[in-house]
């Protein structure tokens, strides 16, 4: 909870023990009417209405996957309410009167900042930023005596040059290179054929592989990954769905372990929730949980 929701809360237990501290003291002695009035509003609008406030600014824009709409209002509602109960109670013995309407309008207006901001909160749609490019996270590059040729040739066209330029001259015929991606044949099986240096050649056609992968641009976030369905290879982002992120990044169990718990696996939300969702159910940085699952992502690769 944050200062003022928290802030609520307290208030609301404060007026509820002011409140029953009075009542006990009117059922034992004599009392004037308005310590009635003071009575119970500090149980309604104290107690009742300030619980009632605390505890839906946490909830409810939690539970609509949604920032509260207007927050920079949550401190001058507190104010506002507390002054106008306060003003209220101090005026009571004098009402009707000027002091006591101006404390009875300002909580009407406390009032009505909640029921604004969290309606609001709850019927206007959250407006969608931008799509940001993100680099995809990608294993790291790494070509080995055991890579097969096929594989090379394949998933790197460009570096067919850099084997030509190396020993493997046949390679030139187009015919002879369709014939090489049928085979099995490991790079370092073809180096023992050529009499050639694996480990340069591997090192070579790695650092290669590592400029192609370094030279392609920045990818734009998909059209899928703006809907919240999660690709391998991709940056995990606040869109994306928790059953998503765990079945392709296994490695992010410990960092929703750490944040949700463990009973987070056999609930029924990681289905539909998203990362903003469950954060802010939670009550977690949504930046720092995302910061943490692609550095375990990372590990993972």
């Amino acid at each position: 909870m944050d200062r003022y929701t928290k802030g609520f809360v307290v208030a609301s237990l404060f007026y509820f023990f002011i409140a029953a501290v009075l009542g006990i003291w009117m059922g034992e002695a004599s009392y004037p009417e308005w310590l009635r009035f003071v009575h119970v509003h500090f149980n309604l609008l104290g107690f009742m209405t300030m619980m009632v406030c605390g505890v839906g600014y946490f909830i409810l824009p939690r539970f609509n996957g949604k920032p509260l709409h207007w927050p920079h209002w949550l401190p001058i509602h507190f104010y506002l309410a507390n002054i106008g109960l306060i003003g209220l109670a101090i005026a009571a013995a004098e009402r009707p009167s000027l002091a006591f309407s101006l404390f009875a309008i300002i909580n009407i207006i406390s009032v009505a900042m909640f029921a604004i901001n969290i309606g609001a909160t709850i019927i206007i749609p959250e407006k969608e930023a931008e799509p940001l490019p993100v680099a995809p996270v990608e294993p790291e590059i790494e070509i080995t005596p055991e890579t097969r040729m096929a594989e090379i040739i394949s998933n790197w066209p460009e570096l067919v040059e850099l084997l030509i330029k190396n020993g493997f001259a046949p390679l030139a015929d187009p015919g002879h290179l369709e014939k090489i991606k049928t085979m099995p044949i490991t790079l370092g099986m073809a180096c023992q054929r050529h009499g050639l240096d694996v480990e340069m050649l591997a090192s070579l056609l790695t650092k290669g592989a590592r400029s192609l992968a370094e030279e392609k641009p920045a990818s734009i976030v998909s059209a899928a990954s703006i809907a919240g369905t999660l690709k391998a290879g991709e940056t995990i982002s606040h869109r994306h769905i928790i059953g998503d992120i765990l079945k392709i990044y296994p490695a992010t169990q410990k960092v929703f372990k750490k944040y949700y718990g463990a009973t987070c696996f056999s609930c029924p939300g990681q289905a539909t929730e998203n990362i903003r969702q469950s954060a802010m159910i939670h009550n977690v940085d949504e930046n720092k949980i995302l910061t943490e699952l692609n550095e375990a992502v990372r590990e993972q690769n």
